[in-house]
This record gives structure tokens, sequence and C-alpha cells, in this order.
């Protein structure tokens, strides 16, 4: 009779239905970022690898403009530190109006577009960690060549690949076809 009576904000604090803290657990089982954030970091990945293994440090340390779509913040984030961790800088910009609308119209928040900065030894320490791990005769075989220059990625381009990266990993899969 003269027990405790329940409310709204007893229920949301102290957790009444089994769980403390309503507010905590509200976004329990939400990722921290969506599936097309992270496929752009790990295709972020993908061309800084191939910028430092192709670059052409003959004459100093480089930067160029590689990774010409959007990171979100924690992907950003993520994607410097792997770039630091290869022993190379990275440096961001925000496009002007007139130069996002050549990628995007439609965006109303502006682009945040990343440089990297590829120093000779650090070319050299990837290029000398990459034959190490190949195992064979071709690996004493190879040369310092200049690959091929990269093509830029566009925003239109890694939707797309967002969209329909492979199974098992970011994104959903492509649909597969079925025999009626």
């Amino acid at each position: 009779m003269f027990g405790r009576r329940y409310s709204d904000y007893d229920d949301i604090m102290y957790g009444r239905y089994g769980h403390a803290g309503g507010f905590e657990d509200f976004r329990a089982g939400f990722k921290c970022v969506s599936d097309r954030a992270s496929t752009a970091e790990s295709v972020a990945e993908d061309l800084f690898l191939k910028y430092l293994a192709s670059a052409d440090t003959s004459k100093g340390a480089v930067k160029e403009e590689i990774i010409q779509f959007h990171l979100v913040p924690d992907m950003k984030k993520k994607f410097f530190r792997f770039v630091k961790e290869n022993g190379c800088s990275a440096s961001s910009r925000k496009l002007s109006r007139e130069e996002q609308d050549k990628f995007n119209k439609t965006r109303k928040s502006l682009m945040v577009f990343t440089s990297v900065t590829v120093s000779p030894e650090a070319q050299k320490a990837y290029l000398d960690k990459q034959r190490a791990m190949k195992s064979g005769p071709s690996a004493a075989t190879t040369s310092n060549t200049v690959a091929a220059p990269l093509s830029p990625m566009h925003v239109n381009s890694l939707k797309r690949t967002a969209d329909y990266a492979p199974e098992g990993e970011a994104g959903p899969s492509k649909p597969k076809k079925t025999k009626a």
C-alpha cells in the first residue's frame, strides 16, 4: 500500500525493464559508421598503397591529392593513422562550392579531399616490405620502375562500388541470378 510508485522518469533512469540507464542503451545495436563510409575508407587505403608503390620519389618527397572523395571524420582519423603507420603524412582540405559542384551538385555540406606526402624512405621501406612478403625467385629480380599513374576516383563511382561490395565485406552483395 505504501510501496514505491514508478514513473516514466524512473523507468528510463533506473532501468525498470531489466537494463540500467535507458539513455546509454539507446543506440546499442547501431553501427559506428555506415557501410558506405567504411568502404570509402578501405578504398582510400588501397589507393594510398598503390600510390605509395608507384610515386616517383627520385627528386624527393611527393605530395598529391589522391583521395578525391569525402571521408567521414571517424574514417578520416583511421586513414590518417594508416598513412602515418606507413611512414607518410596526410592532410585534408575543404573544397570550395565551385569545385564541389563539378563533382556533386546535390550535396549540401562541403566535401573534404585528402592529400598524402610520400618520402623516398617511406616508399623504400614499403617496397622492401612487399618484396620480403613475396617468397620466390621473382622477388630478387623485381626492378624499381614507376607504375602508371592512378586514375582519379569520383564520388559517383565510389557509391556504385559501395553498393556492390563482395559478399562478406561492407555493403550489400550483388544480387545473384537464379535459373527459373
